[in-house]
C-alpha cells in the first residue's frame, strides 16, 4: 500500500472516530436535522486560515459555524452568520466575493462587533449589498492576540432560490429539516438557533452541528488533516456546551 494513502487513510479514521464520539455525547437529541450534504466542493486556500487556536489555548478558540472544509450553500441574499467565542472582545467582521477562482474583492466595509461567550449571530447588514445569486463569498472573523490577529474563513456560494419549492412550516424542526436536506447550511442553522438565546446552542443546534462536524471529514488528501482534526474536536466541545 502506498505510504502516502496509508498515512491519509489512518488519519481519515482518527477523525471518523472522533466524529463517533460527537454522535455518543449527544445521542439523547432529538434528531431533527439530517444535514449530509452530497455536494461538497472543496474550499479554496482562503479558508485554510481556519482552525487557529485562537488566543488562549485553555479555551474553545474562535470558531465559525459553518462549512469550511467545503463550500456552503444559502438560497438567502442576506444569510445570517454564526460562530462561537469562549470571551466577550470584539470581532472584525469582512466579507468577500470571489470575482475568479483566484482573487476576491471586499464588499462592504470592515464592522467591528462586540461579542458575548457563547454563540454570536450577525445577520448581514442592511448596509451590505445584497449578495448575488450564483455568486461564491467568504466571510470572515478576526481577533486581536497579543502575538498576532487570528483569522478564521467560511466560503459559501448562493443559489437560485426559485429552485426551491415555497412551503409554510408548521415547527421549527420542520423547517431545519427541509432546509438541512436541501443542503443549506445558513438557513437551517438560523432555524436553529430560533429555540434558544443567551448565546446557548440548544439541543437542536447541538443536533445540526453534530452533522456539521460529520460533514467536514475530508474525502481528498489535499488537506490539512490535523487542523480539521482539531476543528472537529473544537466542535465537539462546542456540543458539550450547549444547554
Amino acid at each position: 500500500m502506498n505510504h502516502q494513502y496509508f498515512g491519509f487513510w489512518q488519519n481519515s479514521r482518527r477523525l471518523t472516530s472522533l466524529v463517533v464520539g460527537v454522535v455518543f455525547l449527544i445521542s439523547a437529541i432529538p434528531a431533527y436535522a439530517e444535514f449530509k450534504p452530497r455536494d461538497r466542493k472543496p474550499a479554496s486556500g482562503y479558508s485554510s486560515a481556519g482552525g487557529s487556536r485562537g488566543c488562549s489555548s485553555s479555551g474553545i478558540p474562535l470558531t465559525q459555524l459553518a462549512p469550511v472544509t467545503f463550500i456552503g450553500k444559502t438560497a438567502s441574499t442576506r444569510p445570517m452568520l454564526a460562530w462561537y467565542m469562549s470571551s466577550s472582545q470584539t470581532v472584525r467582521f469582512r466579507l468577500f466575493e470571489f470575482d475568479s477562482p483566484k482573487t476576491v474583492k471586499q464588499i462592504g466595509k470592515v464592522k467591528e462587533i462586540p461579542t458575548t461567550v457563547g454563540i454570536n449571530k450577525l445577520k448581514l447588514p442592511a448596509d451590505y449589498p445584497e449578495l448575488t445569486v450564483g455568486k461564491t463569498y467568504f466571510w470572515q472573523i478576526a481577533i486581536d492576540c497579543e502575538a498576532r490577529p487570528i483569522v478564521s474563513n467560511a466560503e459559501f456560494t448562493v443559489i437560485n432560490p426559485q429552485s426551491l419549492t415555497k412551503k409554510r412550516f408548521a415547527s421549527i424542526p420542520e423547517s431545519i429539516n427541509y432546509y438541512a436536506e436541501n443542503e443549506l447550511w445558513y438557513e437551517a442553522f438560523e432555524e436553529a438557533l430560533k429555540a434558544t438565546s443567551n448565546g446557548k446552542l440548544g439541543e437542536t443546534g447541538a443536533t445540526l452541528v453534530q452533522e456539521l462536524a460529520q460533514s467536514e471529514i475530508p474525502t481528498g488528501s489535499e488537506v490539512d488533516l490535523k487542523i480539521i482534526k482539531q476543528r472537529i474536536e473544537d466542535i465537539q466541545r462546542i456540543i458539550s456546551q450547549r444547554i
